[in-house]
């Protein structure tokens, strides 16, 4: 990738549509895959004539030859490219680079981000032979994902931008592409109804308000609404799929009024297979949220999934994560923290997603909570009365079970803070920062000491030590430590005593609670047991 980037920048000095930036690129790298081309054209003196040779090559693959300017080295650039090894990965993420990344190009309307085409090929699980089609197509991003997870199906793609096509001819080329059909056009200029439909279909429509398209008569969607731009290219795609279609749509499309008669079409005729929100901010300068509609025949229950929550801040944007995860969730069709498969009937009428957080509603941590306080310095004056305290850290922290060892003895003013700020057993203490925080249950070795947390601790005071000692076990365990993960991710890495009691448990914790505590109880066992190894270990090195 980094030799396309170091390309196309070096091209830019000389071209200022990007667009044509892009092709030059595409183009030269697809010369010196002919080596013996690309040697015959590097031996040659005659700049025109080379012209003349590049351009001739490229119209016997077919594409419509762009040619360079005189002034740029191309013997530079097909030799930085010479030993460049063409595959959809590398392909993939120098389109991203250039258009999600470097948005600066204002090339990011024509693309969609690697992750995301990743999700839509999982999702529509394309087999060899299938056709998909791909209206919009832009840049051809999602064809450079559909390569990797199936190169034997048949492509056909549609753009209004000529530019836009040339590129993606450029991009099947390059991928040996077995079947690509791709043409120029306005989708709504076709047939509305067509006897030729595609097994596979996916579209991330344009929002564009200009466009002020009119429903035709056939539609069962007409009036389009103004506010609802993605309504006519769904319309339109829904005319050419056969088994399922994916499309990329704002979530306030299933507000009631903006969206409210597609919901009901959908619906009607069993066509809503499953409604995923995706996080926000994922898309350059989209400040709306995004969900995927998934569409397919005969279907008497919807999943809603809800992974918003995953996601990295990358840069200005957030880059979303957990790919497998979310397509577990989508083909196990279950009722998860995440996600709930629900009957039609119980969705008709309203916005889907009120059911959703109305059935999955969590606990949230602040009920279970005596207290929550942050650790802090204590500062000590000479001429007081000081008694002895123990300053607690995360270096204090044991690895399983109660942390029941405190070693750090210091003077402390006498005061009543100190009975305040004081932790007792069965406190539960996390770190305020970090993408994965440290977790901690105090034992009774506490109760008649003066321990302080530090600054940079989350003390946590339950009201009832089963529950302390339950959500210790969960905070360790797999799932728990996942949802404290992207906690934390999405408070910037840092959680306060007021944040950390709107953290959202499931709603079965408190169902589990004999389980994790008999969980519990085989921990601290385990616990001890490395705690004892660990020092016959350092007895034998002697310490």
């Amino acid at each position: 990738m980094k030799e396309l980037l170091q390309v196309f920048n070096y091209i830019q000095k000389y071209h200022e549509d990007n667009f044509d930036v892009l092709y030059l690129t595409l183009e030269f790298l697809l010369f010196t895959q002919n080596k013996s081309q690309s040697n015959m054209f590097l031996s040659q003196k005659n700049k025109e004539k080379a012209l003349e040779d590049f351009k001739a090559y490229l119209e016997s693959l077919g594409l419509e030859p762009f040619g360079f300017h005189l002034d740029l080295n191309y013997k530079k650039i097909l030799k930085s490219l010479h030993d460049f090894k063409i595959q959809a990965l590398s392909l993939g993420e120098f389109i991203q680079a250039i258009t999600m990344q470097k948005t600066i190009l204002k090339l990011y309307e024509y693309a969609t981000s690697l992750e995301v085409n990743a999700l839509v090929c999982g999702i529509l699980d394309v087999k060899k032979g299938e056709s998909v089609y791909n209206p919009c197509c832009g840049l051809g991003s999602w064809l450079l994902q559909l390569n990797v997870y199936s190169k034997d199906c048949a492509f056909y793609g549609m753009d209004i931008n000529p530019k836009a096509i040339r590129i993606v001819k450029a991009l099947a080329l390059l991928l040996e592409f077995k079947t690509c059909s791709l043409s120029i056009g306005d989708i709504f200029s076709e047939p509305f109804t067509t006897e030729f439909k595609f097994d596979k279909v996916f579209c991330h429509p344009p929002l564009l308000n200009h466009l002020n398209i009119k429903a035709p008569k056939e539609s069962q969607l007409a009036p389009y609404s103004k506010t609802a731009l993605e309504i006519p290219f769904i319309d339109y795609s829904l005319m050419r799929f056969k088994k399922k279609a994916v499309f990329i749509v704002r979530t306030a499309l299933l507000n009631k009024g903006v969206g409210e008669r597609l919901c009901e079409y959908l619906l009607d005729h069993g066509l809503l297979e499953s409604i995923i929100e995706l996080p926000d901010n994922i898309f350059p300068y989209k400040a709306e949220s995004y969900s995927l509609f998934v569409i397919s025949h005969a279907n008497k229950r919807c999943l809603l999934l809800d992974v918003s929550s995953f996601y990295l801040k990358e840069g200005k944007y957030h880059k979303l994560i957990n790919l497998e995860e979310i397509l577990d969730l989508y083909f196990s069709k279950q009722n998860t923290q995440y996600s709930n498969f629900v009957e039609y009937e119980k969705i008709k009428g309203t916005n889907p997603r009120s059911y959703k957080e109305q059935s999955d509603a969590q606990i949230l941590l602040g009920e279970l909570l005596e207290s929550a306080y942050r650790g802090v310095r204590i500062a000590s004056r000479r001429d007081s009365d000081l008694v002895s305290c123990y300053d607690f850290g995360i270096k204090d922290f044991s690895m399983y079970g109660f942390s029941d060892t405190f070693c750090d003895s210091t003077l402390k003013t006498n005061s009543a803070q100190l009975k305040t700020l004081k932790i007792k057993p069965f406190d539960v203490l996390l770190s305020m920062r970090g993408v994965t925080p440290k977790v901690a249950i105090i034992g009774k070795e506490a109760e008649n000491k003066i321990v302080l947390a530090n600054a940079g601790i989350l003390v946590l005071r339950f009201k009832d030590s089963k529950v302390a000692k339950a959500l210790y076990f969960y905070f360790l365990s797999k799932a728990g430590r996942e949802i404290l993960k992207r906690f934390y991710l999405s408070h910037n890495e840092r959680v306060s005593e007021k944040e950390i009691k709107t953290l959202e448990l499931p709603k079965s914790f408190l169902d589990s609670l004999v389980t994790y505590n008999t969980n519990f109880k085989k921990l601290c066992e385990y616990g001890e047991s490395i705690a004892r190894d660990v020092e016959s270990a350092k007895a034998l090195l002697g310490f």
